[in-house]
């Protein structure tokens, strides 16, 4: 080749290299702007993402955990602190609509659990709903959905003695005897307890009575206390019984009744409400008498003791005080016989006797004929009593 030719050929080649570093020139600098618009881009969309960032609440921040109940048998309860919750969210803004659907949006707040028996350490499942309608409007996202709790700070319970402060009474007398039962409690939860016995009437001397807390030890423990038992028997050992042989009968109260009895007839007798007379006979010619009735030559004919024997419906025994007297008013005069009668007699815890013996003139049914006053007080009854004269 000769030397012409190649500087020719060099000379092309010069050219061609300038032109290139030309245009690289010129790449480099496209290049630039469009790196400076990327990071442009980088940092609005950092901005938006603080922004978003800003505009999340963690309701949590403004939840307070607390339990009812001993460790074992506790349950969550939330509180949501509203106040504090609606102050960060409206933040300086005093805009009504924002400040309507940040109350909507509180408001719509709820916090659940299943959960139940909880103890220390243990976790589970709460779940958060919020309305997404109100949270768009305000321009917050609050995060709903379930979360898990690990509890804590669950006490241990306030262990009680339950029958302490609970008053088992008997009262009547055995067989036919009662039980009541008083809550003495003042704890709020504890005096709404109720109680029951396994038998509350018919109750004999020397029985036992069980009585039991309606509400169980777990129900009593999900309300903070440990009950040592919620069941406890008692023992009716205290309880007068019913007489139930003539040997038994005081026969110092008998002559004290005694007296009673002549001295009712001689009131009833001096009372001008009625004419004793038509009374003992019924004869309606008595009513036409002048009313000035007398009673002379009373007393005492006989006392029967009648002890149930098994076949008696309500009544477990009686004491019948038999007395006659001489009734006269200004035309006629008859002896008229009375029959006085005393029930269910009994014997005290400590051994001695008694019966009730008042208002009576309120006791006695009278006849002018003493058989079958008799039989009607007393003989009747005799497929259902053991009859047993007091002497």
């Amino acid at each position: 080749m000769e030397l012409k030719e190649f500087s020719h050929k060099g000379e092309a080649i010069e050219k061609e290299i300038k032109k290139e570093f030309q245009f690289m020139g010129r790449t480099i600098k496209k290049r630039r702007v469009g790196l400076v618009i990327a990071a442009a881009g980088v940092i609005a969309v950092i901005a938006v993402a603080l922004f978003i960032r800003s505009q999340q609440f963690d309701v949590w921040d403004y939840v307070t955990i607390s339990y009812e109940g001993a460790n074992g048998y506790a349950k969550p309860e939330f509180t949501l602190n509203k106040d504090s919750l609606y102050k960060e969210l409206m933040g300086k803004s005093t805009d009504s609509d924002k400040a309507y659907n940040v109350k909507m949006l509180i408001a719509s707040i709820d916090i659940s659990t299943e959960a139940e028996d909880v103890s220390n350490g243990d976790k589970y499942k709460v779940r958060l709903e919020i309305d997404k309608k109100y949270e768009d409007a305000a321009g917050v996202n609050m995060g709903s959905g379930n979360k898990k709790i690990k509890a804590a700070g669950i006490q241990k319970g306030t262990a009680i003695k339950l029958f302490d402060k609970v008053d088992v009474l008997f009262a009547g007398i055995s067989p036919e005897a009662s039980v009541s039962i008083t809550n003495n409690w003042d704890d709020e939860y504890l005096s709404g307890l109720t109680f029951t016995a396994d038998k509350d009437s018919g109750i004999s001397f020397g029985e036992s009575v069980k009585v039991t807390c309606t509400a169980s030890y777990e129900d009593i423990a999900r309300h903070g206390f440990l009950a040592d038992n919620v069941e406890q028997s008692y023992n009716a050992d205290r309880l007068p019984g019913f007489t139930t042989d003539v040997s038994q009968i005081d026969k110092k109260i008998v002559e004290q009744v005694k007296k009673e009895v002549l001295e009712t007839i001689a009131s009833e007798t001096s009372s001008n409400t009625f004419h004793m007379l038509y009374k003992a006979t019924k004869d309606a010619s008595f009513l036409y008498h002048v009313n000035n009735e007398t009673c002379t030559d009373s007393k005492v004919t006989g006392v029967y003791f009648l002890s149930g024997n098994g076949k008696q419906t309500d009544v477990n025994n009686y004491i019948y005080v038999f007395a006659s007297a001489v009734i006269s008013d200004s035309e006629d005069s008859r002896t008229v016989y009375y029959a006085f009668s005393y029930s269910n007699t009994y014997i005290n815890v400590d051994g001695t006797f008694d019966m009730n013996h008042d208002n009576e003139n309120k006791r006695y049914v009278c006849s002018d004929n003493y058989e079958k006053l008799y039989e009607e007080c007393v003989g009747s009854k005799s497929n259902s009593y053991s009859i047993n004269e007091i002497k």
